[in-house]
């Protein structure tokens, strides 16, 4: 649980946090940036600091090092490397281009991939070519139309690289399945995610596999427990420890290093996510959707999402709520 002075000690570091971001960025290594509790030999101290991820801790590149405090602010540096949370196939399964003839159950944290594969050479996989594989998390629907529904996941699963564009076909990664097409899509400094119409014989669904019915969408608070339903892992459980998470995340060589700004940062218990659970929406006890997870350490038991109202902006959508129960 966040306690008062948690929070206060949270709201006196985020204006020197968010001008310094950039500069911590720069630093050779650095991940990410953030805001939590320090620790000295892996014990709590109760102090609130700019915490530094980098990928391994070792002697500074070039003679720069991340400062002890940053304007006053005591820095602590950890040994963290955010990843995306795509999986990736071989394209085995031939792609089945009929229409389905029998509505889809557990729509929402089913798994999603582009039809189109991109070629990998190491040290990132074997050397062949690979679907991308994502979750479907939640359904949204376009503010005028309220009909028009469509399933969500981010830009880096749905999109993958510059060469995307709208009416993409997306199969089911176990069947071959082709049962969505790319409607729209952002990748921006707060923001990764993209919509999928569904096609005809498609479930629409605001009921989330493991987890229930949306009850709407609320901004993620520290302390809270949310929950996921991901390709990759099912159900889990973490709680939000940070809303104010900055990552340089690697989107691959077409599209390159891009920063996430002020993101939902879940700790597991004792594992949240992995790769392939990209797209799942994190859900407060209430029902609500608070982010859509993009993203994790390499362990799985961190993960990180972009907050749901940003994302709601950004491609111009309504949540789909499931109607009250009697």
């Amino acid at each position: 649980m966040t306690t008062t002075s948690e929070l206060r000690d949270k709201a006196i570091i985020r204006p020197v946090k968010r001008a310094v971001e950039d500069d911590l960025l720069d630093l050779p290594g650095v991940l990410a940036v953030d805001i939590g509790e320090k620790r000295v030999a892996g014990r709590r101290t109760g102090h609130q600091a700019i915490v530094v991820s980098v990928g391994r801790k070792g002697a500074p590149v070039g003679g720069k090092a991340v400062p002890d405090d940053v304007l006053g602010i005591p820095t602590d540096v950890i040994e963290e490397a955010p990843v995306p949370h795509h999986g990736r196939c071989a394209p085995r399964t031939p792609v089945r281009t009929d229409e389905a003839r029998t509505c889809i159950r557990g729509m929402l944290g089913r798994g999603i991939a582009p039809c189109r594969s991109v070629r990998l050479v190491p040290p990132e996989a074997p050397p062949g070519r690979y679907r991308r594989v994502g979750t479907v998390g939640v359904m949204v629907h376009d503010h005028e139309r309220a009909s028009h529904a469509m399933g969500l996941t981010t830009f880096d699963v749905a999109c993958m690289d510059d060469a995307w564009s709208v009416g993409d076909h997306m199969l089911d990664p176990e069947s071959g399945e082709v049962y969505a097409e790319l409607a729209r899509a952002a990748l921006s400094g707060r923001v990764d995610a993209a919509a999928v119409d569904l096609k005809d014989g498609v479930a629409r669904t605001c009921v989330i596999r493991g987890i229930g019915p949306v009850a709407g969408k609320s901004p993620a608070e520290n302390g809270a427990m949310v929950r996921k339903t991901g390709y990759a892992t099912g159900t889990t459980s973490g709680t939000v420890v940070s809303t104010d998470t900055t990552l340089r995340l690697d989107h691959g060589p077409a599209i390159g290093r891009r920063v996430l700004r002020e993101q939902v940062r879940v700790d597991g218990d004792p594992v949240f996510a992995a790769p392939g659970d990209a797209g799942a929406a994190l859900v407060d006890a209430a029902g609500r959707v608070v982010g859509l997870h993009c993203a994790g350490n390499r362990d799985g038991t961190v993960g990180f999402a972009c907050p749901i109202g940003e994302v709601l902006d950004e491609l111009d959508v309504e949540l789909c709520v499931a109607p009250p129960q009697n």
